[in-house]
């Protein structure tokens, strides 16, 4: 699988996923249940090992190969302005994606092969499973933006049915049924948006240029002698919108919550390090779109760093365990979006990198603690685990700290540190968004660690007695966190020291697009970086105040008790914005009146206008075909003494006629 000039095939990486899911879904019936768990880790296993023979190759070339294109066949041509072809494309922003979605899998993977064990669905799970891998590699790897297309409506299509796993559960078909819907929304989008860049200048990830050219342009006669500023802003738009339905942003973030329905394993990989990020994905790869348009800059940093807001705000009073990383989540890609929006491009791939590790801990030592638990997610019934679960404490407090930005020790702090560097700095940046940025950061570590301090501290809350998890649901939630805390320093910036390696390393694919700061002062990132770290610090002595052990504990005044909080109570507290927080800013409730209700009285309209006028309309047509034909038939019935008859009377008639006449 070596070409003959020593360039590895990039094809198997993809491929070998789906060889797995099309050896479980045709012979895995005849085997044993765990052998399915098996064949899905070696094949993303596999995947894994040749993502990286392939990053040995490209990083070990240095300059010389900075990029392998691997064209395979033409799938469409002549269609318009689609000419789509099948073949693979991996620069050193698409390596990085692909390193995450097979390691990170990989590892998620083994740990779903315990947490698994003794499920009805174990085969149909890890299939899906691998057909998902295959599709996030297809998505991130695609040497154009139609095939990727294909590969984004396959993960779209597998977290429909991962998400609904346990389908018995009604609840849960709908919220699959949820995060169908609401990302096919943004993929609408997105699929305009495709079109109108393949009209411009081509949708080849090999040669994606000649936007700055359309941005001179004074109309552009295919779309209504519109100014090329203009298409390039709509276009844009589109994108920003199909990138915000798949990544969870504001306005289209209300399915991620309810997405924690399926297993906890799915919601570490689609919903924590893989899916949700192909929205940072697409801007980053259409990055030099986005540049041409500073409004278009303005209105991406300002989804992400009003996402951030929100997702934190909504996290903070959270009762289940999985949704409070849930809303962490559309926060933290908030943050993904803000760098880009800021033009800090390589910072906002930084921030997706080191995210994947600590939110995938996160939610599998949550997984670990669930399972512990016998199921039980409300962590008002939790406390004292840290006794009973040593090391998933451990594992989960790193976890908490990175997301949380605990200074100089934590991936999360340098990738987060950078990302609000550049929104104060960049020209693409404003001090309300930093301001607002930083604040986010001081709510995120509030709480990350009411996690740590209500679910590991204290007193057990309620009779569970939790059972020691296996060594294969601990170890690769150990290996997350030590890439958790480590990984940062790999963009130790000159302030501190390092010499921003990360940065330096996507300078080949972002170029002059990248948006550098304009305060080339060390001193003063260093002065806004201590203020980030001194409130992750303020943050986490916040949440021992209000949520320590019982001494110190502050319980929030629920309207029934803390511990016999449910996961669906609609509103468990006294506050009414605690209330509206833990509602998700009440999103839910104005999409059921606006937008559901409102397409049930059309279409209910539509339904009366259907078969009151459309139908009764025909129905009084028919009426009156049908009372011409009775008449038809009872003169014209093929008899003799009939037609004599008739014969006679219309005699008579022009007889009595004539004579009246006379």
């Amino acid at each position: 699988m070596i070409y003959a000039d020593g360039t590895p095939m990039v094809w198997p990486i993809p491929a070998f996923a789906l060889l797995g899911a099309v050896v479980i879904f045709v012979f895995s019936r005849w085997w044993a249940p765990r052998t399915a768990g098996k064949i899905a880790c070696t094949a993303v296993g596999i995947s894994f090992l040749w993502t990286l023979v392939v990053a040995a190759h490209l990083l070990g070339s240095g300059a010389r190969q900075l990029a392998i294109h691997e064209p395979l066949w033409t799938w469409l041509s002549g269609a318009g302005p689609v000419d789509a072809k099948i073949g693979f494309y991996v620069d050193r922003l698409a390596l990085v994606f692909a390193i995450i979605v097979s390691g990170v899998g990989w590892l998620i993977h083994l740990y779903s092969y315990a947490y698994m064990e003794g499920d009805e669905g174990e085969r149909r799970f890890f299939g899906y499973l691998n057909l998902f891998v295959f599709s996030m590699l297809t998505l991130v790897m695609a040497d154009n933006a139609f095939f990727m297309f294909l590969g984004w409506e396959g993960v779209g299509a597998c977290s429909f049915l991962l998400i609904g796993h346990w389908y018995q559960k009604s609840e849960n078909c709908a919220a699959a049924q949820k995060a169908f819907l609401v990302t096919r929304l943004g993929d609408v989008f997105l699929i305009l948006g495709i079109l109108i860049c393949a009209l411009l200048v081509g949708v080849d990830y090999t040669n994606l240029v000649g936007f700055d050219k359309v941005r001179e342009l004074p109309q552009v006669d295919a779309f209504g002698h519109l100014s090329g500023k203009t298409v390039l802003l709509i276009a844009g738009l589109f994108l920003l919108a199909g990138a915000a339905g798949k990544s969870a942003q504001l306005p289209l973030q209300v399915w991620l919550p309810d997405a924690m329905a399926g297993p906890t394993p799915v919601s570490a990989l689609i919903h924590a390090a893989t899916m949700v990020t192909a929205g940072v994905y697409l801007i980053a790869r259409f990055h030099q779109l986005f540049v041409q348009v500073p409004e278009l800059m303005a209105a991406v940093a300002l989804v992400g760093v009003l996402t951030a807001f929100y997702g934190a705000t909504c996290a903070i009073v959270q009762t289940d365990i999985k949704r409070v990383l849930a809303y962490s989540t559309i926060s933290q890609i908030g943050y993904m979006i803000l760098g880009l929006g800021v033009g800090a491009f390589s910072l906002g791939v930084f921030h997706f990198f080191t995210h994947a590790f600590y939110k995938a801990l996160l939610f599998l030592a949550a997984g670990t603690v669930i399972h512990s638990l016998h199921g039980e997610q409300n962590i008002f019934n939790m406390g004292g685990l840290k006794r009973f679960l040593p090391r998933t404490y451990l594992a989960f407090l790193a976890g908490a700290a990175s997301l949380a930005g605990f200074p100089l020790v934590t991936a999360g702090f340098f990738s987060k540190d950078g990302i609000l560097w550049s929104a104060l700095t960049t020209q693409f940046g404003s001090v309300p968004i930093y301001l607002l940025g930083l604040f986010t950061a001081l709510l995120t570590a509030i709480y990350s660690f009411r996690l740590v301090f209500i679910v590991f501290f204290g007193e057990q809350r309620k009779e569970i007695h939790p059972h020691a998890p296996s060594s294969l649901l601990e170890w690769p939630v150990m290996i997350l966190a030590l890439f958790a805390v480590v990984a940062g320093y790999l963009n130790l910036p000159h302030a501190f020291g390092g010499g921003a390696w990360w940065e330096h390393f996507f300078e080949p694919v972002f170029k002059e697009a990248e948006a550098r700061p304009l305060v080339h002062d060390g001193a003063k990132e260093l002065l806004a970086a201590g203020a980030s770290g001194l409130l992750a610090l303020v943050g986490i002595a916040a949440a021992w105040k209000l949520y320590g052990p019982p001494a110190r504990r502050i319980v929030p005044e629920p309207v029934i008790a803390a511990g016999e909080i449910q996961n669906d109570t609609p509103a468990p507290y006294k506050s009414p914005l605690a209330n509206l927080l833990f509602a998700g800013w009440y999103f839910d409730r104005l999409y059921m009146r606006v937008f559901v209700r409102g397409f049930k009285l059309v279409a209910t309209l539509a339904n009366l206008v259907d078969n009151v006028i459309v139908d009764g309309f025909y129905e009084l047509v028919a009426l009156i075909v049908r009372g011409f034909h009775a008449l038809l038939v009872f003169f014209q019935n093929g008899r003799t003494s009939r037609y004599a008859l008739v014969m006679l009377f219309g005699a008579v008639a022009i007889t009595t006629f004539a004579l009246m006449w006379r």
